[in-house]
């Protein structure tokens, strides 16, 4: 078994995407990777700020503290949502199991999936018919993986836990939430929201909040409230609506009769 263009890619070439990727050049703001095993160590076991203590997943855990100290957090998040859906795929599981390259064959196969991913259809059609080094010249216009994803990639592959990675992803999508600082808050209401009101609801929400969080803010609507809101702030809910009044109210006269 030869990766080549890889078992892992083949079956993809004339597919649609499993999940689609900017297209275009893509830099990398990330500091240069280590250089020995002393600095991997280091990277990779020193906790990165904001980041929980107990995590469910260590290989996430290392891989979001090896990111933070890289300066490659968000680029190696949006890399292993791409992935997590590619390894969630039973066929890319087969053809892991069923390839006998080395581990870096493998890692320059998952960039190439990652390459023929922002290909359009007609494109990768197209390359068909062709040899390994006529695609890989018709794919290098296309962005790759950031080289800390595929240093992790080679390591999961070398540990055996390749078929792990929608889970380590998804730990890792948390992590970096975390050491980012992101707050996710919800508001849904019975009614859409003026900019006014929800100007007035977030003056309110930065009181709790820390001043550099970052707010990813979403808008609900639901009718069954009849007037008010509810927030949820990460795992905080706050229910200010009329029919949590009207509920209230009830379940009081159930009571006294």
């Amino acid at each position: 078994r030869d990766h080549k263009l890889g078992i892992l890619v083949a079956e993809m070439l004339g597919r649609r995407a499993l999940f689609k990727v900017p297209k275009g050049a893509r830099t990398f703001a990330m500091k240069p990777l280590p250089k020995n095993n002393e600095e991997w160590k280091k990277i990779l076991t020193t906790p990165a700020p904001n980041a929980p203590k107990t995590v469910s997943n260590k290989y996430a855990s290392m891989m979001a503290n090896a990111a933070f100290h890289l300066n490659a957090v968000e680029e190696v998040r949006a890399d292993f949502k791409y992935l997590g859906k590619v390894f969630e795929d039973p066929r890319t599981i087969e053809a892991v199991k069923n390839g006998q390259g080395t581990t870096q064959a493998f890692v320059k196969d998952m960039n190439t999936m990652y390459k023929l991913h922002q290909a359009g259809k007609d494109e990768v059609a197209k390359l068909e018919g062709k040899d390994k080094a006529a695609a890989l010249k018709a794919l290098a216009k296309y962005s790759d993986l950031a080289p800390l994803t595929t240093s992790m990639l080679g390591s999961f592959m070398d540990e055996g836990v390749i078929a792990t990675v929608p889970v380590i992803a998804e730990s890792y999508d948390k992590l970096a939430g975390k050491i980012l600082k992101e707050v996710n808050i919800e508001i849904a209401a019975a009614a859409p929201l003026s900019d006014r009101q929800k100007s007035q609801i977030m003056n309110v929400v930065q009181k709790y909040i820390d001043s550099d969080s970052k707010i990813l803010l979403s808008e609900k609507v639901d009718t069954s409230l009849i007037a008010g809101f509810q927030l949820q702030i990460e795992d905080r809910f706050v229910d200010l609506t009329a029919k949590s009044s009207y509920d209230g109210l009830m379940s009081k006269v159930a009571a006294a009769s």
